[in-house]
């Protein structure tokens, strides 16, 4: 298991990639790890963005839609990212990457 800085605040951009691990990991488990972690994130954001929802509507305020709508895009660019880094197996070269 390779441990990477990453931000603790889950609302933080997260860019992680696995380019460098892929090739030279138990693709099963680095793919549990990565997907587990990634939506673990995902899951706090989408708590947080409901808090946000459920006090506005408390506070008898609108949903700020752009906002809801900045929201949305930004988790769909997440998972996005996240599908990006989940190579099928098959498609996966094995061993050392060469420096170029």
């Amino acid at each position: 298991m390779v441990t990477s800085f990453r931000p603790r605040d889950p609302l933080e951009r997260d860019d992680t990639v696995l380019k460098t691990v892929r090739p030279i990991s138990d693709l099963s488990e680095l793919y549990f790890q990565f997907a587990k972690y990634r939506l673990e994130i995902l899951e706090d954001r989408i708590r947080h963005q409901l808090r946000q929802m459920a006090e506005a509507k408390m506070a008898g305020k609108n949903i700020p839609t752009g906002k809801l709508k900045a929201f949305l895009e930004e988790q769909e660019r997440f998972l996005a990212h996240t599908n990006q880094e989940i190579v099928r197996d098959e498609d996966v070269v094995k061993g050392i990457l060469e420096a170029h």
